[in-house]
């Protein structure tokens, strides 16, 4: 197995049980809710902005490998969150737009539900099990066409600090190199944005035939490559896994590749801002 990321979420790729639109299907996202919050020290008054500075990048990456732990499992493009009529909720008080930072397509890290329909955003309330306040994003400031579907998670907190986008369907061949094209496109992209890349591919593993040195007919097994003849079905199956992560001290993205039950491949970019899972769990531990 290759050596696990250091880059998010903290893109954990956590564990996020997912309701489908059809209820006949199921999914497991991309990652494990159990390690959410980024596990960081609080550093002392007594060390030097410098230093502090050290140790954020520090704990960011610390807390990358901590997330990344498990693979992310098949992916299924329709299986996307259901989405349900808006409802009259309360939401806890919007965070200070002192602390609002860019985020991806024109939404703001730390805005609050209020914050964000305020820019003229249209949220529908959409069921992501163990997740509080998520919504299917639409009108958009920086729409990218290719996406699909936006979704974003508030928290408890009423504080943007999740966002998951979808790309569209793509008519794919055997070898997934649509999807493949794509694939190293916004990786590059992250990369010149987020930086430290790191790369995961788990192959599939493939039976030959062969002979040995005496001309007998023997079985020997060997790793796919990416981009071999049956790479969509391996992507489909789950026998090949093939993700990246990025990340900077703030922001965590992780980028992978799905395809679905009619053989249409896509990819899904999942973000998270480190610097508010930071400060939400520096909160908690100063209030025990």
């Amino acid at each position: 197995m290759k050596t696990l990321l250091v880059a998010v979420f903290a893109y954990s790729f956590l564990t996020l049980d997912v309701k489908a639109q059809d209820p006949t299907l199921s999914q497991n996202f991309l990652f494990d809710d159990s390690d959410i919050i980024v596990k960081a020290n609080i550093p002392s008054e007594e060390k030097t902005t410098n230093t502090n500075s050290k140790e954020i990048a520090k704990d960011a990456v610390n807390a990358a490998k901590n997330l990344l732990n498990q693979k992310p499992l098949k992916l299924q493009s329709k299986n996307f969150p259901k989405i349900k009529k808006s409802i009259p909720t309360q939401y806890p008080s919007p965070s200070s737009t002192s602390k609002l930072t860019e985020a991806p397509f024109g939404l703001l890290w730390n805005s609050s539900i209020i914050d964000t329909r305020n820019q003229g955003i249209k949220l529908t309330v959409a069921e992501m099990k163990d997740y509080t306040n998520s919504f299917l994003a639409t009108n958009l400031p920086k729409p990218l066409d290719f996406f699909d579907r936006v979704y974003v998670v508030f928290g408890q907190e009423n504080e943007l600090y999740r966002i998951l986008a979808y790309s569209n369907t793509i008519e794919d061949d055997s070898n997934a190199s649509k999807v493949l094209q794509q694939y190293q496109k916004f990786s590059q992209l992250l990369e010149k944005k987020y930086g430290n890349k790191e790369e995961d591919f788990t192959p599939a593993i493939i039976t030959k035939t062969s002979t040995d040195a005496q001309g007998k007919e023997i079985t020997i097994t060997e790793e796919a490559p990416i981009g071999n003849p049956e790479f969509l079905s391996q992507l489909e199956t789950g026998t090949a896994v093939l993700f990246s992560t990025y990340h900077n001290d703030n922001v965590a993205a992780a980028l992978s590749i799905g395809v679905d039950g009619n053989k249409k491949s896509y990819i899904v970019i999942d973000y998270k801002n480190l610097k508010i899972l930071k400060e939400q769990e520096a909160q908690t531990l100063e209030a025990l």
